[in-house]
């Protein structure tokens, strides 16, 4: 039979051991239902991979709350909107941003909160935290843009050796060759033909020379023995020129004496 002290002593280590698990789930699993906590919304762009439920939540590296649901947007299915709760009285200021860290080497993944400045107001509990870039963030950006300019150098680069395997084709070379060789005898067949041209005409040349220097020569010496008649009659011309404005100038003056006067006496040249 079981007497009353039994039950007792069951009940005792019954309470005893509830007390425990008590302090047990407290202590090490952190769960404080007499905790007030604080929601908050964080939307990230793109995949959330390594993120569960239950993931620690930091500020600036101070564990203040948990993740407490993670879900796609119901308005764009390229967004992720993670639900998180912290400690009533967490500094959440309205310029803090959300950042998904790695815990260590597992590949799970935490929330850290940073970049809240003192001066900033308070963010209302069932706010969005705006994401922010991490370092990874930025690496794995800096990573895909030098991929993609990496491929645009690789495609400009086989671009470039077809162009010159297409410069180098032995068929294409030779042709070049021979419109060089024909350019080349060409010039040489025309330098040829000037020059035969030149000596053929060489003589002619100078025989047309020759008499032009001979007629030069003797208008010279035409010029040379009758230059004192020249000049005889360049006076003579001189004089006879007078001799009409004279006239001339008597008939302005005196019109009737080209009808009634005599003629005139002559005039005894120089």
């Amino acid at each position: 039979m079981t007497t009353k002290a039994t039950k007792i002593r069951v009940g005792l280590f019954a309470l005893a051991t509830g007390t425990l698990i008590a302090i047990v789930l407290a202590v090490f699993g952190g769960i404080r239902f007499w905790e007030r906590r604080e929601a908050y919304k964080i939307v990230f762009d793109g995949t959330v991979m390594g993120l569960e439920e239950g993931a620690q939540v930091y500020l600036n590296g101070v564990k203040v709350g948990t993740v407490t649901d993670i879900a796609v947007s119901p308005d764009d299915v390229r967004k992720v909107v993670v639900e998180i709760r912290v400690r009533h009285g967490t500094p959440v200021k309205q310029d803090t941003q959300a950042m998904m860290q790695f815990a260590g080497i597992t590949g799970l993944k935490i929330i850290d909160l940073r970049r809240g400045s003192p001066t900033a107001p308070r963010l209302a509990s069932g706010g969005t935290i705006p994401a922010g870039e991490t370092v990874l963030d930025k690496l794995e950006e800096q990573a895909t843009t030098l991929a993609d300019r990496s491929t645009e150098l690789i495609t400009r680069a086989n671009q470039a050796l077809a162009n010159i395997t297409a410069l180098t084709d032995p068929h294409k070379l030779d042709g070049l060759f021979d419109d060089a060789r024909r350019a080349a005898q060409s010039f040489a067949d025309a330098s040829l033909a000037m020059r035969a041209m030149i000596d053929d005409n060489r003589v002619a040349m100078r025989r047309s020379i020759d008499s032009a220097n001979r007629a030069v020569t003797e208008i010279q010496g035409v010029v040379r023995d009758n230059a004192g008649t020249l000049k005889g009659t360049l006076a003579d011309m001189r004089q006879t020129s007078r001799s009409f404005k004279d006239l001339a100038r008597e008939l302005h003056q005196k019109p009737s004496r080209l009808l009634f006067s005599g003629s005139p006496p002559d005039r005894k040249l120089p």
